[in-house]
């Protein structure tokens, strides 16, 4: 875990715009109407504000722990690989959102 949060010590948020993959890159949709955990994650991607990020994060993380849940009586590999994935990418945006509240506060 500590390793995971030096990797991300140099990001910094950053406009989903600038970004060159689109969200639906990011997370596929292979479903005919994107799922409540994908439109969750998505949101949490392209929210700036560090504040309303972590509430985003939370409810997308609950989300896929719905779906996961939901998920064990009929599995599909490629969605438990993407469930897994926003789990780690919401990890990671905590990570950078938390930093970045904390460096508001300090002023640093």
């Amino acid at each position: 875990m500590y390793s995971s949060a030096q990797k991300t010590k140099e990001l910094r948020f950053t406009p989903a715009s600038l970004y060159n993959d689109s969200v639906s890159d990011i997370l596929p949709n292979d479903a005919a109407h994107a799922q409540e955990w994908r439109r969750r994650c998505q949101a949490a991607l392209i929210e700036l504000d560090p504040a309303k990020l972590l509430k985003r994060i939370t409810e997308a993380r609950r989300a896929i722990l719905d779906q996961i849940e939901d998920s064990f009586s009929k599995p599909s590999d490629p969605e438990q690989v993407a469930l897994c994935n926003a789990l780690e990418m919401l990890t990671t945006l905590r990570t950078i959102a938390e930093r970045e509240i904390s460096e508001q506060r300090t002023g640093t």
